[in-house]
């Protein structure tokens, strides 16, 4: 199932507004042996994340077009890229980590926090970036749709999942949460 609301820009537009080593370094993403990634796109934090993680990061997505352009930017990586509906069927792997990256704006997010903490191994996380909740982004969502911090951490738990530390401040424009099963 596409994301509502989940178009892609040019490639140079989109990577121009993310400081990816800040987002990834501040949830920690060196921890981590095995990944999963929903919404590949570009391959813009696969490509990171491959290089800095022990095992494989499995990257998910809807359109094939993002996968190839992941795998090909990836040559070499340890990244097994698929097109899959991970909405209709889960992740399919275990993991020490999910990640959500500007997703969570979907018709049905407690749903997708369910596979993803299904995917989880023991003492696994979910780790979620998403927009602000401000006008002035120059991308995401539109506000009547855009979760703030506050509905994703009451969303999660109801998937029995429970927020680590504080809400991260990820300029310029997003923030970031961690999350554990309890």
């Amino acid at each position: 199932m596409k994301i509502r609301d989940s178009g892609m820009p040019e490639e140079i537009f989109w990577e121009s507004l993310f400081d990816v080593p800040l987002i990834l370094t501040s949830l920690g993403i060196e921890r981590f042996h095995d990944v999963a990634e929903l919404g590949c796109g570009y391959g813009t934090f696969s490509i990171p994340i491959a290089k800095t993680i022990s095992g494989a990061l499995h990257a998910f997505d809807i359109d094939p077009v993002m996968v190839e352009r992941t795998l090909a930017r990836g040559t070499g990586l340890n990244i097994i890229a698929n097109v899959r509906d991970v909405m209709e069927l889960g992740f399919g792997v275990q993991t020490d980590a999910v990640l959500l990256f500007n997703i969570l704006h979907c018709e049905q997010p407690v749903e997708l926090l369910q596979h993803a903490r299904r995917a989880l191994r023991a003492r696994g996380e979910v780790l979620v970036i998403h927009w602000r909740f401000e006008s002035s982004t120059p991308r995401g969502p539109c506000l009547d749709i855009r979760p703030k911090s506050e509905l994703i951490i009451k969303l999660a738990e109801l998937t029995c999942l429970a927020v680590i530390g504080e809400t991260l401040d990820l300029p310029p424009w997003h923030y970031g949460l961690r999350f554990r099963s309890v």
